[in-house]
């Protein structure tokens, strides 16, 4: 398990399981893309890319409080959840409609993370957008 508290009685820390490389990264993104027919930017900040299993992710996800802050529209919204997560480890998905975010598995699969319900998925539900726009990667 790649799961970790950072001190007792605090919050918990997910740790990546590994890394992989841009070019697999940028591969599996691209591949995504292209089956969901979208030209998104990607940016892949780093020569590699960390991995998480799905597992690990849940349990994190269900620990995690980013899904009970309290939405207010323009100030407490999508992107300000969004931003929240990407800054504890997952990838940052602005579609033309939403923003959400993103981890590749273990098993080199791009999972969607709906941050205000902590919803995992491998496509995206019609109401989060048709189209990806930007992608930033960690």
């Amino acid at each position: 398990m790649c799961f970790k508290w950072l001190k007792k009685n605090s919050l918990p820390s997910l740790q990546s399981c590994g890394t992989i490389d841009i070019n697999l990264a940028s591969s599996i993104l691209l591949d995504k893309l292209e089956e969901m027919g979208c030209k998104a930017e990607i940016y892949l900040p780093d020569e590699s890319m960390k991995v998480y299993r799905k597992d690990d992710v849940i349990k994190f996800l269900s620990l995690d409080e980013t899904d009970k802050i309290k939405f207010v529209a323009e100030i407490q919204d999508c992107d300000d959840f969004a931003a929240e997560l990407f800054g504890k480890f997952a990838g940052l998905v602005w579609t033309q409609t939403h923003a959400l975010n993103c981890f590749i598995s273990d098993d080199e699969k791009l999972y969607f993370i709906e941050p205000q319900t902590d919803k995992i998925s491998e496509n995206l539900d019609d109401w989060q957008g048709i189209a990806i726009r930007f992608l930033l990667g960690r």
